[in-house]
């Protein structure tokens, strides 16, 4: 993440970054044990106060942190929603090829945000899953998917998904295709 311009006087936006990445960097650094809002304070070169006008405590903060990711992970495959043209499974692989190039990217962030402490909040999975539920209803009705439940099959996937991405051999192979694959037997997507 970009340094952000320190100072007394900040927008909002700049100030709510700084303490952000104070609460990335501690976690990389220092694990979450270590984690205080004295010390992300003292990391984003603001008052204690400060985190509290935007954070109410360490909960949302790492809430905040977690949403981040999942809007990372979220936004190109919403996109696809919007682009004529795309079959359903081609914005199925879309939406795989997000969520493991946002988790590549980030890789010990996600895993200390999502891993070691679990979700904060349901909100972004909940959003998530709905993306999924939509690709495979609107798959399904263009008769490109064949999925009786989307709803249990996007349970399903999600789920299926964390095992290749988290657990591969080799941490730098790119399992992109195989878990891409992988969600196309599932919904039994039609070439």
């Amino acid at each position: 993440m970009p340094a952000q311009p320190t100072g007394r006087f900040q927008p909002p936006d700049v100030r709510r970054r700084q303490i952000l990445d104070a609460v990335a960097a501690h976690l990389l650094e220092d694990g979450y044990e270590a984690l205080t809002i004295s010390k992300v304070a003292a990391r984003a070169g603001v008052a204690k106060g400060t985190v509290y006008l935007y954070f109410a405590s360490k909960q949302e903060l790492l809430a905040a942190l977690q949403a981040e990711m999942w809007d990372l992970m979220l936004e190109a495959p919403a996109a696809l929603l919007e682009r004529p043209g795309l079959s359903w499974a081609e914005r199925l692989d879309g939406l795989v090829a997000a969520w493991v190039s946002a988790e590549r990217e980030h890789q010990e962030l996600y895993h200390r945000l999502f891993h070691e402490l679990g979700a904060a909040g349901e909100e972004p999975m909940d959003r998530a899953r709905d993306l999924l539920v939509t690709i495979l209803t609107e798959g399904n009705e263009a008769g490109e998917f064949d999925v009786a439940d989307p709803g249990l099959t996007a349970d399903f996937l999600t789920h299926a998904y964390a095992g290749p991405c988290h657990h591969a051999p080799d941490a730098g192979a790119d399992v992109t295709a195989a878990v891409q694959t992988l969600f196309r037997r599932v919904v039994a997507a039609r070439a």
